[in-house]
């Protein structure tokens, strides 16, 4: 690994450019340190202001006799013994560095001799025992306080693609107050896609397909909507359009789509400047969060039998809302504190695999048992029906969506390389989060008779069905309002081999005939 080191004034610290979507700028540093007063609303704001993973700037403090990360970015590698893999250009301002102070803007990458990550170990080494450690260092240039001290690191890697590190050090205990830094970094041998980190590199590629993925569920699922309301007749129509279970699923789907639209607009810009659209990443992150949560609602609801063996009505979703809305919130707000924990640790992790992401795969564990629970008793109920073999068979099924998350975490750790960390996870969770969507925009299509999954709009007030919702058998119509109900119309295909005349009690599959 070379350099061509210019003499020159200061270095800063900063934060990581490799593990997430977006560089957190060096900036973050203050903000960390004001998180208890600010909590989410602070690192919200520090990941808006901050830049790409490979255009970086900042400031930051360095107390003395320590080593303070600016940056790191994960470069690919070529065989070729002379062949330079990446380049970083640095330009450090350090208004207080003084003529005798030994201050070093110093490299690290992530081998075990060299920085393999925080760790006990790491900790109680000297500031001079540090930099021992460094693949380079440049010596900060006094005489370049106000112009800029301009530093160019050219990078070889010749095994494997490696996380590169770059930190201040200032071993002479005085410290350094405001330093301001502009990092950027180059994978020259990606060509066009030169701007991205290693890790990154698939990242809009990926995005741009589930986008496309998405797109083709909402034009199907509009063209289900379409024709189920012609296949029904009269005043049922408009209702059997307007499905609870119908709306949910279209607005999870319009919700990914979007969040898998945002991210690949963040991609493709950060493909051409280095620093992409913060915003947008941050709300893709959000809407992805948001996706992430309707499709559990639809299979908890699922696990429940609504759709397959009961009627669902409105009350069902708003109760499923309310039960999964604090998880939503608290998931959102640890997955943007795990990004930033991320940064400021400086490890090959992701938000995945820090303490933060743990506690989302908990609440994913969790979300399975109570899905689990729920479906060991519907089954209990329905073993003896046709359709106990959708809650034997698909409920199983669906259920494995659950441990997509789990699974990724485990296997970053047990068996993948860090730098195909982040890429396997967005393929997994977004392929499987989009396939479960597919099996249900398909097991809902109209005049599919081998699905289980049936769309009923109530034709009993829902006072009536409460009784057969609960406890599935046909409830006694009042006398009242059975006498006011009009002869029924004959059931869409959609509804499977039933296609009986009579009312359908909240139990489906039990008719009250007129």
């Amino acid at each position: 690994f070379g350099s061509s080191p210019p003499p020159s004034a200061a270095a800063t610290p900063g934060t990581h450019a490799c593990s997430r979507a977006t560089q957190r700028a060096a900036a973050m540093a203050p903000l960390a340190r004001a998180g208890a007063a600010g909590g989410p609303l602070c690192i919200l704001f520090a990941i808006l202001r901050c830049t790409g993973a490979m255009v970086t700037e900042g400031s930051i403090h360095v107390p003395g006799n320590s080593t303070v990360f600016v940056t790191k970015f994960c470069f690919t590698f070529d065989p070729a013994p002379n062949g330079s893999v990446g380049k970083l250009n640095i330009t450090l301002w350090a208004p207080s560095l003084t003529r005798h102070q030994r201050a070093h803007l110093v490299m690290f990458d992530d081998e075990a001799e060299s920085f393999p990550g925080p760790s006990g170990q790491w900790d109680a080494l000297s500031c001079a025992e540090r930099v021992k450690h460094a693949k380079n260092k440049v010596r900060l240039d006094w005489t370049k306080q106000e112009v800029g001290q301009r530093i160019r690191f050219a990078v070889r890697e010749h095994i494997r693609p490696r996380f590169w590190y770059l930190a201040l050090a200032d071993c002479s205990g005085l410290g350094l107050e405001d330093v301001r830094f502009q990092v950027h970094a180059v994978n020259d041998a990606y060509g066009s896609s030169l701007e991205f980190s290693t890790d990154m590199r698939c990242a809009p590629w990926a995005f741009l397909f589930l986008a496309m993925a998405y797109a083709a569920l909402i034009v199907a699922q509009l063209r289900a909507k379409k024709l189920l309301a012609k296949s029904a007749q009269g005043d049922n129509a408009k209702d059997k359009a307007a499905h609870p279970f119908a709306q949910i699923l279209i607005v999870g789907i319009v919700l990914g789509f979007v969040a898998a639209a945002l991210s690949c607009g963040h991609f493709f810009l950060y493909m051409a400047n280095g620093a992409g659209a913060p915003l947008l990443g941050v709300t893709a992150q959000l809407l992805c969060g948001a996706s992430r949560f309707v499709l559990a609602s639809l299979l908890l609801l699922l696990s429940e039998g609504k759709c397959v063996s009961y009627v669902m009505t409105a009350a069902d979703a708003r109760r499923v809302g309310r039960l999964l809305g604090p998880f939503f919130v608290v998931c959102l707000i640890l997955e943007l504190w795990g990004d930033h924990s991320v940064s400021s640790r400086y490890t090959t992790d992701y938000v995945y695999t820090t303490a933060f992401g743990w506690a989302i795969i908990l609440v994913n564990l969790l979300l399975l048992a109570r899905y689990a629970s729920n479906l060991w008793q519907t089954h209990a109920r329905e073993r003896d029906q046709y359709d106990g073999i959708f809650y034997r068979r698909w409920g199983l099924v669906y259920g494995a969506w659950f441990l997509a998350l789990p699974t990724t975490a485990i296997l970053s750790q047990a068996v993948l390389a860090p730098y195909a960390w982040y890429i396997v996870s967005v393929c997994v969770n977004g392929a499987m989060t989009a396939l479960v969507y597919a099996a249900l925009v398909v097991g809902l299509w109209p005049g599919n008779k081998r699905t289980y999954l049936k769309l009923h709009a109530p034709l009993l007030p829902e006072e009536a069905l409460e009784g057969c919702v609960r406890y599935g058998y046909e409830a006694a119509m009042p006398e009242e309002v059975s006498k006011d109900l009009s002869p029924p119309a004959r059931l869409p295909s959609l509804l499977g081999s039933t296609a009986q005349h009579g009312y359908r009690c909240a139990k489906l599959g039990h008719y009250a005939l007129p």
